[in-house]
């Protein structure tokens, strides 16, 4: 830091001193790099007219005007640096501008006055500068001498043509006090360029006129619909100024252009990720030059074989310019290639796809579709052809196992059990659900899309039976629908018998399911008036929720109420004994659901008794309805061995808390 400070007084020293004074409601003070405006130095001192001036201090970005003696005010500079430490640069007028003190004008109004005046150097010339031998020539080509002429050029040590882009005078053809020749370099613009002396603080000056550099032109393109991987050769003049190619999607970067030792020609490979779209040359100085426009090559004359195909099997697509493939796609399915050629590609058919078109994709984004057909199964025969609902029946035919289920006519389409049903390619097994009636079925097939079968009746039954399957709550009333419910005089769950009903029509029964009866699903029997006994389906027995207000208190002794509001101390949160968990048959599968409105947003942390977390749910963009953590076989040990559970966290709003075991 002491090293940095005797620089900067050094520096300051060599320059100019500074006064500094305030008007209106500017603070200025000379704290080197404080939070007001202040300036610390400025240079370089004698400056060059026509050169450029430097202002080093604290925020003189906030500078709006800079008065020099003799000329009219500079409100146009270069903000090199902001802030506390802070650089701006002026143009000097190259006329005008008298030896005296500096004015430096804020936007608050108010002003900073340089101790030292300004002087400037007058032995330095620059007269003028031609290309070539016509000294009237202003216009070249890369690789062309500049001519400068002027007195004292002896003194600059550089040329910056374009973007800080400096040739030093080692790389100048001829460099005396009167003259300086240098070469247009590659990285050159048109416009103004600037000689310096390469200084810490530089004297600079730029040429009055514009120095026009020749860009490279385009005459021709080889070839404007090129295949990826191709070769393209660009026709035209000083291409050996260009440093690169870009396309629509990809770039060609310098090692790999072809450059003719001419300038006439490049030729470049198109990338596999170009697309169609106007071609850029790029030169040194980042002029982009359009060299036309490309359209490429996709895959054609596309044939897809065999014709129909089979989910499951390999089909092949021919063509030409195959080789461009590097994905595919089906109609409701992606796809994977197998093979790819110039004039073939291979896949397999998902067992999802549905028929179409197929899309092949490109690496440049594009891509092309060729139609394809499927395969669909077929049946020849039922065994028997007119039976009635609840047999079994047998189905022969082709193709079967593309078939996932098959759902029969009835008041409601009803689908039969998969656990009734065995599937393979020439045959399909099932039982006929009892509330089925009608003609004919659905086979459903895997990739989601259907084939209506006729042949088939179906009588109704006479039996009672479910029209669909049942679900209810443990130790709750459940109603059933279905039909012929006069001929049942007893209804079991499984092997319990049902006692308490609250009503008995003939299509609906209303009955409370025994709280003896076990989670899960289970076969529904009814037993007629002279005892025979009918499966009338199937009946999902689902345990009751526990309200978790039933189990505990907070933390600090009240009673939760909803809406409830989880927080992060004792007025949120509450701990749930083991015992109280193990009192409803908590264990793994048990889910906890916590009910909010859609618009809450939060989390909830449950952790074990020792407030180890074992999970949190949250809904941070708030969009859901309920939030809800199944415990794990792990969790129930890990809530065993600690006693309990603890939950807390910043969910406001909830409506209700339930465990369902």
């Amino acid at each position: 830091m002491k090293k940095l400070n005797h620089i900067l007084f050094l520096l300051v020293t060599a320059l100019c001193g500074l006064s500094l004074t305030g008007c209106s409601n500017d603070d200025l003070n000379t704290d080197q790099y404080g939070n007001d405006i202040s300036l610390n130095a400025f240079g370089p001192c004698p400056v060059l007219r026509g050169g450029t001036l430097y202002f080093i201090g604290s925020n003189l970005d906030q500078i709006s005007e800079i008065d020099l003696p003799g000329a009219d005010p500079i409100t146009q500079f270069e903000v090199i640096e902001s802030g506390r430490h802070s650089k701006i640069s002026i143009t000097v007028p190259a006329e005008k501008c008298d030896t005296g003190i500096v004015v430096l004008k804020t936007v608050k109004g108010g002003e900073i006055k340089t101790l030292t005046a300004i002087r400037y150097r007058e032995d330095i010339v620059v007269k003028d500068f031609f290309v070539g031998s016509d000294e009237n020539n202003k216009t070249g080509n890369v690789g062309d001498i500049v001519t400068i002429k002027g007195d004292y050029l002896n003194l600059f040590k550089g040329i910056i043509f374009a973007d800080k882009d400096t040739v030093r005078a080692d790389k100048f053809v001829a460099h005396d006090r009167y003259t300086i020749k240098v070469a247009i370099p590659m990285e050159a613009k048109t416009g103004e360029f600037k000689l310096t002396d390469l200084a810490e603080t530089p004297n600079e000056i730029e040429t009055e006129k514009a120095l026009i550099v020749n860009l490279p032109t385009v005459t021709s393109l080889s070839n404007d619909k090129p295949k990826a991987g191709q070769s393209v050769t660009v026709n035209g003049t000083s291409l050996d100024q260009i440093k690169g190619i870009v396309l629509k999607g990809a770039t060609v970067a310098e090692k790999d252009l072809q450059k003719s030792t001419d300038g006439k020609q490049i030729t470049f490979t198109i990338p596999a990720n170009a697309s169609d779209g106007e071609i850029q040359l790029i030169t040194y100085s980042g002029v982009e030059i359009p060299a036309g426009s490309i359209t490429t090559v996709v895959p054609s004359g596309l044939t897809a074989a065999p014709a129909p195909v089979k989910n499951g099997a390999i089909i092949t697509i021919t063509g030409k310019d195959l080789d461009l493939v590097t994905s595919i796609k089906y109609p409701n399915a992606d796809g994977v290639i197998k093979t790819v050629a110039a004039n073939k590609v291979t896949s397999e058919v998902p067992e999802a796809a549905q028929e179409g078109d197929i899309t092949l994709g490109l690496a440049n984004g594009k891509s092309v579709t060729v139609a394809y057909t499927l395969v669909k199964p077929a049946v020849t025969s039922f065994t028997p052809n007119v039976t009635m609902a609840g047999n079994k029946i047998m189905l022969r035919g082709r193709n079967l196992d593309l078939v996932a289920s098959i759902t029969f006519p009835g008041e409601t389409p009803v689908t039969a059990e998969a656990g009734d049903t065995k599937i393979s390619a020439t045959a399909i097994g099932t039982v006929i659900p009892t509330s089925a009636v009608g003609r004919g079925c659905t086979l459903n097939l895997k990739n989601g899309t259907t084939v209506s079968v006729s042949g088939l009746t179906i009588n109704a039954a006479t039996d009672p039976v479910l029209s669909e399957t049942a679900s209810g709550v443990i130790g709750e009333y459940v109603t059933v629908n279905g039909k012929n419910f006069n001929n049942v005089e007893a209804v079991y769950i499984g092997k319990t018998k049902v006692t308490k009903f609250k009503s008995h029509t003939d299509h609906a029964m209303t009955f409370l399911i025994p709280s003896t009866i076990a989670a899960g699903t289970h076969n529904l029997q009814f037993v007629g008036p002279d005892g025979t006994k009918y499966n009338g389906g199937k009946i999902v027995c689902k345990p009751k929720d526990v309200d978790v207000a039933t189990l505990v208190k907070l933390n600090n002794g009240k009673n939760i109420t909803y809406p409830f509001n989880f927080t992060w101390d004792d007025n949120g949160r509450f701990i749930i004994p083991l015992a109280s968990l193990e009192s409803f048959g908590f264990k793994a599968g048990t889910r906890l659901v916590v009910y909010k409105p859609t618009t809450s947003k939060g989390q909830v942390q449950i952790n074990n008794n020792s407030w180890a977390a074992i999970t949190t749910i949250a809904d941070w963009n708030p969009s859901e309805s309920q939030l809800s953590y199944t415990f794990t076989e792990a969790d129930v040990q890990n809530i065993k061995n600690t006693g309990g559970i603890v939950i807390q966290g910043d969910l406001p709003g909830i409506t209700k808390m339930v465990f369902t075991p």
